[in-house]
């Protein structure tokens, strides 16, 4: 018990600080303003609610935090970077006992029974290149350079929309966006024939970092965060490639854009301008699997690939007749496939990075998604417990002391502490069954703590 606290220390801060929150004096002094103009309001309250609707929104809503929540302990759980650190470790300490092994019979050892169901590479270095990325109509010849990245944005109407008096209100404006819109109202057309330019990625396919070739998706990864400036030289280049098609009459070079200009000196709707990113070489960290001399993603193999499988293969539900059991199936089709846990190792850093600091980053980033995660689905069920109990106030209002404190939004929330960590429990339950049974006794105190506490202030 201890042991789990321990490891999901944000998760358990969280449920003390609900259970705080919903005993302090603040939370007195709340339900007793919101008892006094109960009976005021109570009869408008009628009168406006659709009971039928606020039932539905609640149960979806529920149905929604209940998936959320399952699948988000099912990606943590199967995530087991724990393991993956160990495994790690022991390769290293097999490799440092093994040094003084002629390579060939390396080799042979690492490839041998014991360790062919985990074996990775960490390589620290830098990465080099002689080749160079080219991008003949805009004048460009780049040396250092892994990815270049052309980012293409058209000066357009875009349709935004905001909240005014409880109404969604749409209203357009003139910006440059990379995606073209034409979904605008009458007055506002975009011109989709003047995109003459399409965006575009460029891998280097001969990078290295040592004696091995990077692979494409490993460049892939690379962040092309540099931006390439852009001169005269590369204005002539594009008005010779592209001359006055469409109706461009002007190619201008400013700091990093080409603008693609009908009207010279003036910005003109559906005008466009490009500009460039790339990622060069230098300080690299990569984490793969290595095949001969180049790199391949490690792909796991155990008894949940083809499950794994089918939670990526979420389909375009949108022919799909949608009635209560078909948006219960969307729902939970829609979290499993954006909960998919890892299932390879194909990591690359642009910095110099030991394998602890690798695993400690990517243990990091999955238990902040996975406390986040858990804090929206709270949150989704209080909200949707609250849409379920609003409706039925004035009938369970008759009761001594359960009326008036359902009628706050603040039980809502406290009720969601333990059915949430229920979910919780069944997910671990599923896996690490010690685990859940512990989780489970703690939504059950929390529970009658929640009973007592309604009971005492009665």
């Amino acid at each position: 018990m201890i042991r789990l606290i321990s490891s999901n220390h944000n998760f358990v801060v969280l449920v003390l600080l609900s259970l705080l929150i919903s005993s302090c004096n603040t939370s007195n002094h709340l339900r007793g303003h919101i008892e006094q103009h109960q009976n005021k309001h109570l009869s408008s309250r009628r009168a406006s609610q659709n009971p039928y609707v606020d039932f539905i929104v609640g149960f979806f809503l529920i149905f929604g935090a209940i998936a959320l929540l399952w699948y988000n302990e099912r990606r943590l759980l199967l995530y087991n970077l724990t393991n993956l650190d160990r495994q790690s470790q022991n390769i290293d300490q097999m490799k440092q006992r093994n040094n003084a092994l002629h390579e060939s019979q390396y080799k042979q050892l690492i490839n041998s029974h014991q360790w062919q169901r985990f074996i990775y590479i960490i390589l620290i270095g830098e990465t080099t290149t002689n080749d160079l990325v080219v991008d003949a109509a805009f004048g460009l010849s780049l040396k250092d350079c892994v990815k270049l990245d052309r980012v293409v944005e058209m000066y357009q109407w875009v349709r935004k929309t905001k909240e005014e008096n409880n109404t969604t209100v749409y209203y357009y404006v003139q910006e440059w966006n990379t995606t073209f819109h034409s979904d605008c109202g009458e007055g506002h057309f975009n011109n989709k024939n003047y995109w003459i330019v399409e965006q575009e990625t460029q891998i280097n396919m001969n990078v290295r970092l040592g004696a091995y070739l990077m692979s494409k998706s490993l460049a892939e990864q690379t962040n092309a965060k540099e931006s390439i400036p852009m001169n005269l030289h590369n204005a002539q280049v594009v008005a010779n490639f592209y001359g006055y098609e469409k109706g461009f009459t002007n190619y201008e070079a400013n700091e990093q854009y080409i603008y693609f200009q009908q009207n010279k000196g003036a910005i003109t709707m559906n005008d466009l301008r490009v500009s460039f990113n790339a990622s060069k070489t230098g300080p690299t960290t990569v984490i793969t699997y290595q095949q001969n001399d180049t790199f391949t993603p490690f792909v796991f193999q155990d008894k949940f690939n083809q499950t794994l499988a089918r939670d990526q293969n979420f389909e375009n539900l949108d022919n799909v007749e949608f009635n209560c059991a078909n948006c219960c199936c969307f729902i939970c089709k829609y979290f499993r496939s954006i909960e998919k846990p890892i299932t390879e190792i194909n990591w690359i850093y642009e910095s110099i990075l030991t394998l602890d600091q690798v695993f400690q980053k990517k243990a990091d980033e999955n238990q902040c998604t996975t406390t986040l995660q858990r804090l929206g689905g709270y949150t989704i069920m209080g909200v949707g417990f609250w849409f379920i109990f609003s409706p039925i106030t004035f009938i369970v209002s008759v009761l001594p002391f359960i009326g008036n404190f359902l009628a706050q939004i603040t039980v809502s929330f406290t009720i969601s502490i333990p059915f949430s960590i229920l979910i919780i429990a069944f997910a671990w339950l599923f896996y690490h069954p010690k685990y859940g049974f512990a989780l489970m006794g703690l939504s059950a105190l929390i529970g009658a703590g929640i009973y007592f506490y309604i009971k005492y202030q009665s």
